[in-house]
Order: structure tokens, then sequence, then C-alpha cells
């Protein structure tokens, strides 16, 4: 016999008790995955719709010759955060947004807060930070004093 017609004959190769139990802890392993990723691809867009918002108050402040005196800025209360001109919930609706109010979806909650901005765009307590989280996951977005800039 030839070297070949022995090792097609032999019996090597898989049974079909490995190959399921292989096909079992890929299937485990692809649930938790997927399973991370929805739960961080919410929390990344809440950062991403967070930023706009701020942005969008900083723009409003920019353009009021009184935001000195009477800011804009955005109140962050765990569930949700709302626009607000001095300290007073605020008429216009955020971007995208039924209303002034913004309530983060299930699990997503943020740092209790306020963030004022100045005439110029800058936060007037200087660099502030607001911290968001779901589940085991956190960022913290941080806004630069004097600048105004926001990073995630």
């Amino acid at each position: 016999m030839s070297r070949f017609h022995q090792r097609a004959t032999g019996k090597r190769g898989f049974t079909l008790v490995e190959v399921i139990a292989v096909l079992i802890v890929l299937g485990i392993i692809t649930a938790v995955a997927v399973s991370r990723m929805s739960i961080q691809g919410d929390l990344i867009s809440q950062v991403d719709i967070v930023k706009t918002h701020l942005r969008f108050a900083q723009l409003k402040a920019l353009g009021d010759d009184r935001a000195d005196t009477e800011p804009w800025g955005i109140n962050f209360g765990g569930s949700s955060y709302t626009l607000y001109r001095n300290n007073a919930a605020s008429s216009v609706r955020l971007p995208a947004e039924d209303s002034n109010i913004h309530p983060f979806p299930s699990g997503v909650t943020s740092t209790s807060g306020t963030v004022n901005f100045d005439s110029w765009g800058s936060p007037v307590s200087g660099t502030a930070s607001i911290a968001l989280s779901q589940g085991g996951s956190a960022t913290t977005i941080i806004i630069t004093g004097n600048t105004g800039h926001i990073t995630p």
C-alpha cells in the first residue's frame, strides 16, 4: 500500500463531538463580543450627541452679547441634560430634539453638573468635564478652559 492510501484510510481528523464543541465555544465568544459592542456603541453615540449639544450651547453663547451676564449652558442631571440660559430652562430646542431636554437611553448616565459658556465660547468655570458611563464602560468629555475645545 502506498503512503497516500494509508493516510486516506487512517483514522485521523476530528470527531463529531469535537466539532460541535468548537462551534458552541465560537458561538458563545461571538455572543459576548456582539453584546459588548452594542453597549459601547450606545455610549459612543451618546458621547457624540453630547459633544454636538455642547457645541450648540457654545454657539448660542458666541452669538449672544449678554452671555457674560446671562450665560448659556447645559445642566447634566444623571439620566438627562437640559439646555438653559441664565440658570433657567431655555425655550430653544436642542438640535435634532423635540425640546431643550435630552434623555439618555436606558443604562447611560452622566455625572451631575453644569457647563456654562461665556461670550467667547469658553467654559465660565475654566476647564470642565462630564463623565458618561454605561455598564462597565466610561468616557469623559473635557471642555478646555480659555479655548472651549471639546475632546472625548
